[in-house]
């Protein structure tokens, strides 16, 4: 275990620089210790552990393990109340070719806010999907509120991004079903026994033209006249839901 108490630190300047996208090519940031464990049962590479607790350092390599007083946490932390363990973890990656084995899988269109994304992460992992597909220019799904927002369950799901082709390939295998505002679908006729890609997208502008025309068929959550539509991480979770209960 080695002691650090200087934000000057070369090794604390490099985690700070992690706080940004164009460094996270490798490695990430998880905060808080149920994320943490997450990327242990996940076998991935623990590169580092920081910690104001040495007793929560029980079970990292020693080498790797840096006990840290409550500036240097702030410093590395990208939240306002620092937690009290942080470690850097090797970003894992996943093969969507694995994916045409997946019975349930979750696609989404350009999604923007990183709280949603974990959210559905989350809910994702609940429900029993069992690999998610990032469509368009989406948030990075490792950024340190994307991973706190999914709450333990960013390493349970393996997320890709996929272009128009290799989801025609998925096609084969797949059927594709779509989420939109007005289908003559309610999503209480949904089934999902079969291979399936249920697909989300934005709040802001729906699914895009191209994923569309891949839809074998179209569902809609049914509301009250005049209500404004759901938060994307609300209807995700009752459409998973209704998927979870026909499948089982």
């Amino acid at each position: 275990m080695i002691e650090i108490t200087s934000v000057q630190n070369n090794l604390i300047k490099d985690v700070v620089k992690l706080h940004q996208k164009k460094y996270r090519e490798n490695f990430i940031i998880v905060e808080g210790k149920k994320a943490l464990l997450g990327a242990k049962e996940a076998d991935l590479e623990i590169k580092y552990v920081f910690s104001t607790d040495k007793s929560n350092l029980l079970g990292f390599d020693d080498d790797k393990s840096y006990l840290v007083n409550d500036k240097v946490m702030e410093k590395i932390s990208t939240t306002e109340s620092a937690p009290v363990i942080l470690g850097i973890v090797k970003k894992p990656e996943y093969d969507i070719q694995n994916f045409k084995n997946f019975k349930k899988i979750i696609l989404l269109d350009s999604i923007k806010d990183a709280g949603n994304l974990g959210t559905i992460i989350r809910t994702a992992a609940a429900f029993d999907i069992e690999g998610m597909i990032l469509f368009g220019d989406c948030t990075d799904e490792f950024s340190p509120k994307t991973i706190r927002s999914a709450a333990g369950n960013i390493f349970k799901l393996p997320i890709v991004h996929a272009s128009v082709g290799e989801l025609k390939e998925l096609k084969k295998t797949h059927k594709m079903l779509t989420t939109v505002v007005n289908s003559k679908n309610s999503i209480d006729a949904l089934e999902a026994k079969n291979l399936s890609i249920i697909m989300f997208g934005s709040e802001a502008q729906g699914l895009c033209e191209e994923l569309l025309s891949l839809s074998d068929i179209s569902y809609t959550i049914p509301m009250k006249e005049g209500v404004e539509s759901l938060n994307l991480a609300i209807s995700a979770g009752i459409i998973l839901y209704e998927m979870y209960k026909s499948a089982n």
